[in-house]
């Protein structure tokens, strides 16, 4: 059975009627093919003969192993290349490469026996009408390819209308479906009823545009689960007509509750109280957005390092959407050093000094000194350690 599989598998593959006794010998000691073969041994010997067009298809056009191949021809069947072959040529000339269009038959294998003229033809020049760049849409249908199984007039055109009358531009509604293309096949009705759970709850249109256009995947959220969050937020001290209203929102959606409370704990560590937190929170949202990790390294930098106290922090929560290497620790360097050379005091503390804009910051803290010089060479040294730390990191 097993010499016999591999025999199909090769005829399959293969344009010639006979393989060299030599090269039979080769495949069937190749490790890669024995372990294809010792996972799909259980398979009946028919159906492998039936599907070999389809697995050699698979595995020639559109780059499969021939493991994946096997478990794809499950799904779809052909005898000829004439209609996959159709198929594959719209795509190729959308700009489709052929790891997108291995990404794109892997989920949604039944693609290749579409009717290019009516199911996929439409769809595409409809993406190219509303002003998506050839990547982007190439990237959008090769990872959700579930949007060329949807109408274009009873799905795909309401729901971009949809979006468009929300967002009041087709750029916004571009960059949100690439933050979700999932966006796409989410029916006009249920994207309405997210929508109105906001409005009656007093948030503004435009503070819901700002909410669908950063996190779009809002349109598939559990109804009844939405109105508790939205009512949990506003039991927190967020005001409904504040944008910080939605970006708590975002927040809280992006967490579960046991990363909440590892966050939360963090920063009890530091000697905040509860109060002190969630009063943070709701000054700035994002205060519990950054990971555990970042926190314990910004606090040990404002509280070990220069000596702030952590209530400080939590008074002014914003020093959180500042990157560690980049801003926090050269600029910390630079502070530690104007104290030790007595030009600035022990006791200062300043939001300024971690929030203003790079050349405002030397303007203000650096060139006015007159060692102006020797403090600018410190600081960038530091900025560029911090590069070369942080580019190695990632």
């Amino acid at each position: 059975m097993f010499r016999f599989l591999c025999k199909s598998l090769v005829l399959g593959c293969s344009n010639r009627a006979n393989l060299s006794v030599h090269e039979l010998h080769c495949f069937l000691e190749n490790p890669s093919i024995l372990s294809c073969l010792r996972h799909i041994s259980s398979v009946n010997t028919d159906d492998i003969k039936e599907h070999s067009f389809t697995v050699s298809y698979l595995m020639n056009k559109c780059g499969f192993s021939l493991k994946s191949a096997l478990e794809v021809s499950k799904q779809v069947h052909f005898e000829t290349p004439d209609k996959p072959d159709t198929v594959l040529a719209v795509f190729k000339n959308y700009g489709f490469s052929k790891s997108h269009i291995l990404n794109l038959v892997t989920r949604r294998p039944t693609v290749l026996l579409s009717k290019p003229n009516t199911t996929l033809l439409p769809k595409l020049e409809f993406f190219q009408s509303k002003g998506f760049s050839s990547p982007d849409h190439v990237k959008i249908i090769s990872s959700y390819p579930r949007i060329l199984m949807c109408s274009l007039e009873n799905q795909l055109v309401p729901a971009f209308d949809f979006l468009e009358n929300l967002l009041q531009s087709d750029a916004s509604v571009i960059k949100a479906i690439k933050r979700y293309p999932g966006i796409l096949y989410i029916n006009v009705e249920s994207m309405a009823r997210v929508v109105d759970v906001l409005r009656d709850n007093g948030v503004p249109k435009k503070n819901i545009a700002l909410l669908i256009r950063s996190k779009p995947s809002i349109m598939i959220s559990n109804l009844e689960n939405f109105k508790n969050l939205i009512q949990k937020v506003a039991l927190m001290g967020f005001r409904p007509s504040k944008s910080q209203f939605v970006c708590a929102i975002m927040v809280l959606m992006s967490l579960s509750r046991s990363t909440w409370e590892k966050k939360f704990a963090v920063y009890r560590r530091w000697g905040l109280s509860e109060e002190e937190i969630l009063t943070a929170f709701v000054k700035f949202p994002m205060f519990m957005r950054i990971s555990a990790e970042k926190i314990a390294g910004s606090m040990d930098l404002f509280v070990n390092k220069l000596g702030w106290e952590s209530s400080y922090i939590a008074k002014n929560p914003t020093f959180s959407s500042y990157s560690l290497e980049q801003r926090l620790i050269p600029r910390a360097l630079v502070l530690q050093f104007l104290v030790s050379k007595g030009l600035v005091e022990k006791s200062f503390r300043s939001l300024a000094f971690f929030n203003t804009p790079e050349d405002k910051f030397r303007q203000m803290f650096i060139d006015h000194h007159a060692e102006s010089t020797q403090i600018l060479r410190f600081y960038e040294e530091k900025l560029n350690l911090s590069s070369v730390v942080n580019s190695s990191t990632f």
